[in-house]
């Protein structure tokens, strides 16, 4: 047996997108992220200081054009190399030891413009985990190790960022032609952005962006025709209007289902096209799941209080009869509905982030699905990862459970800034923890079983909300809208209880709910005006603070985590590791109907699942 059979211990790395990860994603300049760390943790992420240093290593000076531009090119592989690239990396999983020694060599000699493909290489299908595979990400590592003298993945961002700030006639060329190798999705989301800036040219539209609307790589055509419809002048409806028809031309003739969604949705959203709703409309039963929630909570906004009582079910029936119903209500309402007058800021990105454990070895990851339902990125090298959200600069907050820590990571799993969960004792460790809330001004409220604390953006201050240290008994805990937090408990004399604290962190007696049996660690959320979303043994279960009395409930074997949708069903993880019909995600409908599952890979455990 070859040697390499041992190597399990692969790290699975995120790769390059595909088209179907696109989503249209609003213009977010990225900045630090919101933690600021102690005296013994990692320094600040500070955006602009990390790509100067990035930039240095790569000798490039940020305001030079030429410079970054010709990084890229030494990057980017012809079409015939790209191919001849795949050929060598599909050699390193070979049979014959020396043959794998001379795949290294031979992918070596490609120098740069190798790293992306070798990249895509370490990422492991977990579908699809065998022995050859292994061996292919543990060499394509090895020679991602000889050629990355300079770290690549940081010097692109850099460079792609730098690039939206000096202006060059060949940048739109340059990034288009260097997308298909992008380092990782996040390096390619920044593609999006740059794309966005440099669509306008002295208020007309960039050539070759019209010019790539035809190009053969549907990833491409879907860059520019995005590009396009954001880029210009934000004051106008269609700010581009020069390369409006083109776009609307190339939507209408796009042969890829995903991609002529994605073009669709940024006329219907960007530029307020009516015929672009009812394209939608069109094509929902042939659309991913992930984009049928995109098309959903656009059109759930435009009807408002008129909106069909219909829910895109499980099969492709349902959503055919779901479609007549919201055909049906666009044939009424098109003629009077001003596009104009609607304001929308997309809800759901049709994507998903699960935070997964295996319990027959400890390690766990987080990792997002596209609307596709395939994994977009994955990071490991993780401390039993217990919770997972994403922050609005596209970065990931981690609750690491064995650390007692928080951390704030890019998508390709890179360490931006941690901080240790010490309340206001002195370097008291408290912990670990194990919910995660991000709040409207980007501080956090960090659950563990005997403290609940804020980390607060700008200051090292981790004011204690709520101390349980002599009990350590807190489940679950969400800050409400109004300020005050709703805390879960289970102990010996207080049993089975939530309970609301004020502003200031004191218990308003008057506001005690009993609740079910509960769970040793549970999960609970806010799901609306003074109620909240909470798992208990046998059930995840609403409750009216109010009225202090379940409103709705819907029966799940361990339940683990809760989140309200936009739509107004409920995402849910059953937790049961026994039997076909366990450890999933679920949606149902408020009568209870489920229209969503998925499933991961026997063995793994599913502690999170957020759709975004």
């Amino acid at each position: 047996m070859l040697r390499w059979l041992c190597l399990a211990t692969v790290l699975l790395a995120a790769a390059p997108p595909t088209l179907a990860q696109v989503v249209r994603q609003p213009l977010v300049l990225r900045r630090a992220p919101v933690l600021v760390p102690d005296a013994e943790a990692a320094a600040p992420f500070d955006a602009i200081k990390a790509d100067a240093v990035a930039l240095a290593a790569a000798k490039i000076a940020p305001a030079d054009a030429d410079g970054l531009l010709a990084y890229f090119e030494r990057r980017t592989l012809s079409d015939v190399d790209a191919n001849a690239i795949q050929a060598v990396i599909d050699r390193l999983g070979a049979e014959s030891f020396g043959d794998r020694l001379k795949a290294m060599d031979d992918a070596e000699k490609y120098g740069p413009a190798a790293v992306g493909p070798l990249r895509k290489a370490t990422a492991i299908d977990p579908t699809n985990v065998n022995a050859a595979n292994f061996e292919l990400a543990y060499r394509a590592g090895e020679v991602l190790k000889r050629l990355e003298k300079v770290p690549h993945a940081g010097i692109a961002i850099a460079a792609v960022r730098a690039l939206a700030k000096v202006p060059h006639p060949r940048t739109s060329r340059v990034l288009l032609g260097f997308l298909p190798q992008a380092d990782d999705q996040a390096t390619a989301e920044e593609i999006q952005r740059t794309l966005v800036v440099v669509a306008s040219v002295g208020g007309k539209a960039d050539a070759f962006l019209v010019e790539s609307l035809k190009d053969r790589s549907t990833l491409k055509r879907v860059y520019a025709a995005t590009a396009l419809i954001e880029g210009g002048d934000a004051k106008l409806r269609v700010r581009l209007p020069d390369a409006y028809p083109k776009v609307v031309e190339a939507a209408r003739a796009e042969a890829d289902p995903d991609a002529k969604f994605v073009m669709t949705l940024a006329l219907a959203v960007t530029a307020r096209d009516k015929e672009a709703v009812g394209a939608i409309l069109a094509m929902l039963p042939e659309l991913a799941r992930g984009r049928l929630w995109q098309a959903e909570d656009l059109l759930l906004v435009l009807a408002g209080a008129d909106a069909p009582k219909v829910a895109f079910g499980a099969t492709k029936p349902a959503v055919v009869a779901a479609q007549a119903a919201w055909q049906a209500w666009w044939a009424k309402a098109s003629p009077t509905l001003d596009l104009d007058k609607v304001t929308y800021a997309p809800r759901v990105q049709g994507k998903t982030l699960l935070v997964v454990m295996d319990p027959r070895n400890g390690s766990g990851y987080v990792a997002e699905l596209g609307p596709d339902l395939k994994e977009r990125w994955r990071m490991t090298n993780l401390s039993s990862p217990h919770d997972a959200q994403v922050l609005p600069d596209g970065t990931v907050a981690v609750a690491e459970n064995n650390i007692s820590s928080v951390s704030v990571r890019d998508t390709a799993g890179r360490l931006l800034t941690q901080k240790a969960i010490t309340g206001n004792a002195a370097r008291r460790i408290y912990g670990p923890p194990h919910q995660l809330q991000v709040l409207p001004g980007g501080d956090f409220v960090v659950v563990c079983r005997n403290v609940v604390v804020e980390l607060k953006r700008d200051k090292p201050d981790q004011p204690v909300v709520f101390d349980r240290s002599n009990n350590h008994d807190i489940i679950a805990a969400t800050r409400l809208p109004d300020g005050e937090t709703a805390v879960l408990l289970l102990t010996a004399t207080d049993r089975d209880h939530l309970i609301v604290l004020d502003k200031a962190g004191k218990e308003l007696p008057d506001r005690k709910v009993k609740t079910g049996l509960l769970p040793y660690q549970g999960h609970m959320v806010t799901s609306g005006e003074n109620r909240v979303l909470l798992t208990e043994q046998q059930k995840v279960v609403e409750y009216d603070l109010k009225e202090k009395k379940a409103v709705w409930s819907h029966a799940v074997m361990s339940a683990r985590s809760v989140q309200r949708l936009p739509n107004g069903n409920t995402l849910m993880v059953e937790g049961n590791n026994s039997g076909e019909g366990s450890n999933r995600v679920i949606e149902v409908t408020p009568a209870g109907e489920e229209v969503w599952t998925h499933r991961l890979p026997g063995g793994l455990m599913v502690v999170r699942a957020y759709r975004r």
